[in-house]
């Protein structure tokens, strides 16, 4: 015996996860036509806030896993975007910073990034989005926790 039961609102986790599928796809695909992936972006985003980060760094900042994390460090590597040195405290350990060639592209990443946060707030409208940024933050602070 099937029986369907209609929720009697919206889910709440399959909101949060269609919505960051929609978004990633199209932030996505903006950073594609320059060359770039959204988790690369995301990794030198990091770097050139924080030069210097170690993997287990990385891992912990932009909750990836740590073979991803690895697989994209090593993409932006070979595309001259950062480069690894040892770390000057844990010579067994290397720390990872963005490159010259690494701001730059980042920079015109950060406007194609841009250009879709724009539409989405045209989409929903400021208000809305400035609401939908304070409790995401909330959120996510409150996870750290």
């Amino acid at each position: 015996m099937d029986v369907t039961v209609a929720p009697s609102r919206p889910d709440l986790v399959e909101l949060l996860t269609a919505t960051s599928r929609r978004v990633s796809r199209a932030v996505a695909a903006a950073l594609a036509e320059d060359g770039g992936t959204l988790e690369g972006y995301r990794v030198l985003r990091c770097l050139a806030a924080a030069p210097g980060r170690t993997m287990g760094q990385l891992v912990a900042a932009l909750h990836l896993p740590g073979p991803t994390a690895t697989r994209v460090v090593d993409g932006l590597v070979d595309a001259a975007l950062a480069y690894r040195l040892p770390d000057p405290d844990d010579r067994r350990r290397v720390v990872v910073h963005p490159s010259a060639l690494g701001r730059t592209r980042l920079a015109r990443w950060e406007g194609l990034v841009a250009a879709q946060e724009a539409a989405l707030a045209r989409s929903l409208g400021e208000d809305r989005v400035g609401a939908l940024v304070q409790a995401l933050t909330e959120l996510v602070d409150d996870a750290d926790r």
